[in-house]
């Protein structure tokens, strides 16, 4: 069975998570190589020039992408509306 009490002891006994994040201080991670930058920092990429180029040349691919995307969308999209149009 169970010690309810016993859990209960164990329970009030463990460290807040809250305290450890109040001695932790604001901080952000650099999304290609993950070292710590400051939290105020606009970019979320480090000052080192490879990380910088890194990330401005994903940028652009996710920009590639969703251009791609919307255009293979439009053109399902017309394709799947054609006929319908056609009935009318």
């Amino acid at each position: 069975m169970v010690d309810a009490e016993a859990i209960r002891k164990k329970a009030k006994n463990m460290p807040k998570r809250s305290k450890a994040q109040a001695m932790t201080p604001s901080h952000k991670h650099c999304r290609i190589c993950g070292i710590d930058i400051p939290g105020k920092s606009e970019e979320r990429v480090c000052k080192v020039q490879e990380c910088i180029e890194r990330y401005e040349k994903d940028e652009k691919n996710k920009e590639r992408m969703r251009k791609w995307m919307l255009i293979f969308f439009g053109i399902f999209a017309f394709i799947t509306i054609l006929p319908l149009l056609a009935r009318i």
